[in-house]
């Protein structure tokens, strides 16, 4: 098993297992991965077919789960969002949104 491999099968086993994992990078960034989700009693439960990602660093965040994706930063940062279209290798259009 090459690397990449096993560190995907040690990734996904820990998240089998305890529902989420936080990851520093080297450069502070920190993604959290995670399979649960809340229920009705405010428990952390796993659900099928359910993941999440948050991505942050100092005062920006990138979170997507299987329903939504959303964008936060601080307020007074001066950044703008531009909204544009791209396609992809497929030759999809994609919808592209960027904070500058």
């Amino acid at each position: 098993m090459d690397k990449a491999k096993k560190i995907q099968y040690l990734l996904v086993s820990h998240l089998l297992e305890k529902g989420h994992i936080e990851l520093t990078l080297p450069d502070g960034m920190v993604v959290e991965l995670g399979i649960v989700q809340e229920n009705e009693d405010g428990n952390l439960e796993k659900v099928d077919n359910y993941s999440w990602l948050i991505a942050s660093q100092k005062d920006r965040i990138v979170s997507m789960d299987s329903y939504n994706f959303g964008l936060r930063y601080a307020a007074d940062s001066g950044k703008i969002l531009v909204e544009n279209s791209t396609q992809d290798h497929d030759g999809q259009t994609m919808r592209v949104l960027t904070a500058c």
